[in-house]
């Protein structure tokens, strides 16, 4: 009878080998969203039977990726420091970081439906905590009162979604995008003689 430590290989070899094929099924789909199975396997360095293995179909590979995305983006949050400085500042900061996510797993964005619930209510879950931050900077004077917080955290998610699905036409860099969406966010919520950019 095989030890515990000795069982535990083969879980341990299944576990890394699902991790890099989604590490490389996000490069690869991002890079080409219609990359075949046999594309993605090729790309992890390993054999399409180990990818089937892992993953049936390629709807099981984009949840799999979703799931990841969505998982990626409440970390990217977290190290956000949605407490530290002015919210705009922590609204900026929050920009540039998932876009940079949302580059990465681009392929989910672009595939997911607009009007697919379940979607977007896992979507305002990981957003939930900016509720928050918007709050804060209305409080503090820095954004407009008018505009529910739920509603400005909306619209911020939505112009993130557009400049990820528009970036292979987009001639700016990531920070140019990030700086980009931060301005039109700004300009249309915060209030008269606050709406500045941090150089941070």
């Amino acid at each position: 009878m095989p030890s515990p430590k000795q069982s535990a290989i083969p879980r341990i070899d299944v576990e890394r080998h699902r991790r890099a094929l989604l590490e490389a099924a996000a490069d690869e789909l991002a890079r080409n969203p219609d990359s075949s199975m046999a594309e993605v396997a090729q790309a992890a360095k390993l054999t399409r039977a180990t990818l089937y293995r892992h993953f049936s179909n390629r709807q099981s590979l984009l949840t799999a990726i979703q799931a990841e995305a969505l998982s990626r983006a409440s970390e990217t949050l977290r190290a956000c420091r949605l407490d530290e400085g002015s919210a705009l500042e922590v609204l900026k900061r929050v920009v540039g970081s998932l876009g940079k996510q949302g580059m990465r797993f681009r392929i989910i964005l672009m595939r997911a439906p607009d009007h697919n619930a379940r979607f977007l209510t896992q979507r305002d879950q990981v957003l939930a905590p900016l509720v928050g931050v918007v709050m804060r900077g209305q409080a503090e004077g820095d954004i407009r009162a008018d505009l529910s917080p739920e509603w400005i955290v909306t619209a911020l998610a939505s112009l993130l979604i557009s400049a990820v699905r528009a970036a292979p036409l987009a001639q700016h860099s990531e920070a140019e995008v990030a700086d980009l969406i931060f301005r039109t966010l700004v300009g249309g919520i915060a209030t008269d003689g606050t709406a500045r950019t941090s150089k941070n």
